[in-house]
This record gives structure tokens, sequence and C-alpha cells, in this order.
């Protein structure tokens, strides 16, 4: 009887301290919805993201209704096949759609902003880049800003877009994850700037480029300190839907 009584009292007692929660994120360069072969891997891409239990996606290189992709709102379509809730930003309109990046949550989007980050060096596309940045409702953390970036492939216009991103995650003064294809290494002056602010969740030796025999980590997930979470698993599944494999990473509040 009385080792009945000690065991009611342990889950009692194991039942007012919860578990912390855990949450996934991930971020994927899609590659314009298409392999590197440019053969149209977008459902099988969709389908992938549902079953990978990520809850707030990150996605870079999206198309909207653009030629190349055959005229495909390719978010939308993501949102049918994964059943979430959609965002996205242009960079600059591009063969009759538009180019740009979008997020994927499974939690309501309060609502999205089109940051534009500098280029040092312009062209007629790209006189500057979008930073997606929406604000979402996250149960048991409440309101979270997810920011999303595709940096440049130049190390100075790199830098400066670091530095941006650290200042508009700074003047919105929220719990904050931060992701993208940054296209620079762990050694480099702009990542190490943003460690110098934020923590990086996806580590800094996970190599997602190119999707066969991977060897440069070049896709990261960060946190800022207002987050208050721990760090946990990160993988990055081998799967050959575009030019770049996700990287999937846990948090726990």
């Amino acid at each position: 009887m009385l080792l009945l009584y000690l065991l009611l009292l342990f889950q009692h007692a194991g039942s007012i301290h919860p578990t912390q929660q855990a949450f996934t994120i991930m971020t994927y360069n899609i590659h314009h919805g298409a392999n590197k072969q440019e053969q149209i891997t977008l459902d099988s891409m969709g389908l992938f993201i549902k079953d990978s239990g990520a809850e707030i996606i990150g996605l870079q290189e999206v198309d909207s209704v653009c030629d190349r992709s055959g005229k495909t709102d390719q978010m939308k379509r993501l949102a049918q096949l994964t059943g979430m809730q959609y965002a996205f930003v242009r960079h600059f309109a591009f063969q009759g759609g538009a180019y740009g990046q979008g997020i994927l949550s499974r939690y309501p989007i309060e609502s999205v902003e089109n940051i534009r980050l500098s280029i040092l060096k312009k062209d007629s596309l790209r006189q500057s880049l979008a930073l997606i940045a929406a604000v979402v409702q996250v149960p048991g953390k409440g309101r979270v800003i997810f920011a999303n970036a595709h940096f440049s492939l130049d190390a100075p216009t790199r830098l400066q877009q670091a530095k941006e991103v650290l200042a508009y995650l700074k003047k919105k003064n929220l719990p904050a994850i931060f992701v993208g294809d940054l296209n620079a290494t762990p050694d480099q002056e702009e990542i190490l700037l943003l460690q110098k602010k934020l923590l990086p969740v996806s580590g800094l030796n996970q190599p997602s480029f190119p999707t066969e025999a991977p060897v440069k980590t070049i896709d990261y997930i960060f946190i800022n300190r207002q987050m208050k979470a721990k760090t946990g698993h990160t993988h990055v599944p081998s799967v050959p839907f575009s030019d770049h494999l996700p990287v999937i990473s846990g948090i726990q509040f």
C-alpha cells in the first residue's frame, strides 16, 4: 500500500513539472522547385516537408508564377501539400512573375515584412534583396520573429547584409529565429559577426551543398538570446529534390 502511494505521489510530482517544449525549424534552398538537372520536384519537396515534422520553414529561391517553373505559385502549392500557412516576398520581378523567398508555418502568421537588404554590386535585376520577416504565434513562446534571407555571392555585400539583419532584429526586440542560405562558410567574417549576437542552432559543421557529397556549410539556423532556448539535434537529410540539402534543427524552450 505504501509502495502504491509513493508511486502515485511520484507521478503527481512529475505532472507538476512539464517537460520542455520541443520545436523544429528547417531552412531549405529549393532552387525554384527543381533538382540540379532542372527537373521539377516541387511536389516531392512539399511531401518531404510535411513528413519532416518541421513547424516553421524558411525557403529560398522560390518562384511565383514564373515561366521557367510552369507559372506555378510555388508557396501556395507547398501550403496546399503541407497544410501550413505561408508567406512570400519578392526579391525582384522575373519571367512574368516574381523570384523571392517564403515561409511555411504550422502556427498563425500575424504579419509579414519585406525588408530590403543592400547590394554593393547592383545590376539590372538585383538592386536589393529581400529579408522576409514574419511574426508567428508560437505555442509556449508567444510572438516570435522568423526571418529568412538569401545572402549575395560577394563577401563585402554579405557582410553588409549581416549587419542589416542584426540591426533589424535588435530593433524588433522580440524572440527571433534567423535562417537562410548565407553563401558563406563558418570561418568567414559575416558568419563570425552573426555569431557575436546570435546562437547557431544548426551547428557549424553541417555541409548542405552540393546535394551529392556535400562539402560546404552555407545554410544556417540561428536564434537570438530572447528565445531563451536550448539547442537540440540537427540533421541534413539526403534528399535529391534541389541543388541544396535541407537543414533541420530542434530547439527546446
